[in-house]
Formats: structure tokens, C-alpha cells, sequence
């Protein structure tokens, strides 16, 4: 899983080995949200006939987004205004700084009676 990112870190040589130890007519998948020359190199060089599952761009493109930036010095406020923010109508993605700090804003909304969830990578996959 991941093939891009493992290639990103320089684990390709190990990755190269592995799929070398792997019987020639053993069975072989490769999974990656994104495909570049390095994964395209190892699929030439281990996959037979591959499969490649892809979604259309324009499926998933959303087309009514809105961005906003504020600025809001007084921490008593940023609070305030975070919560009131995350309480809109719809679906609202906000952005902090740490783990932590998502953990606690996520609770501190939950306790607001908000619906949220913090995602992070400090999470388990199904967490997520």
C-alpha cells in the first residue's frame, strides 16, 4: 500500500528485492492513490497484464467550495468563532496546528454539541 510514498522515502531498493523473492507466476498487487515514473518503472518490471482501477477527476470535483481565512488575535474569541464556524449548516473542514490540538477542538465541539471528528495520522486507518 502506499507504493508512491515508500518510493518518496527510498525504500525502492528494498521493495525491488521483496517483489524479487516473489514466485514468477506468484500473484502481485500494488496499490497507490497516485502513479509516478518509479512506480510505473516497477510495475513494467513485476506486474504481468495489470489491472489498473482509476476514478474519473471530474467525479469527485466539487464545484461549490468556499474558502476563508480569518484572523482573530483574542483566544477567548478564536474559540468563539471556531465553534460558531464549525456549526454552519453542511460540511465544514478546519485546520489546527497539532494532533493534540485537534483532539481537543474536536471535543471541545463535541461538548458545544457540534458534530465532529478530529482526522489525523496519529489515528489508526478504520479511526479515520
Amino acid at each position: 500500500d502506499e507504493a508512491d510514498q515508500m518510493a518518496d522515502m527510498g525504500f525502492m531498493p528494498q521493495v525491488v528485492a521483496l517483489l524479487k523473492q516473489v514466485e514468477a507466476d506468484g500473484q502481485r498487487m500494488l496499490f497507490s492513490a497516485t502513479l509516478d515514473k518509479n512506480i510505473d518503472r516497477l510495475v513494467k518490471m513485476f506486474l504481468t497484464d495489470p489491472v489498473v482501477h482509476s476514478v474519473d477527476p471530474s467525479a469527485g470535483a466539487v464545484t461549490t467550495m468556499e474558502h476563508h481565512v480569518l484572523h482573530v488575535l483574542d483566544e477567548t474569541d478564536k474559540k468563539a468563532v471556531a465553534t460558531k464556524i464549525a456549526a454552519r449548516d453542511g460540511r465544514v473542514i478546519m485546520f489546527v496546528d497539532t494532533k493534540r490540538a485537534a483532539d481537543r477542538f474536536a471535543k471541545r465541539l463535541l461538548a458545544s454539541g457540534v458534530r465532529a471528528a478530529a482526522l489525523h495520522g496519529g489515528r489508526s486507518q478504520p479511526q479515520r
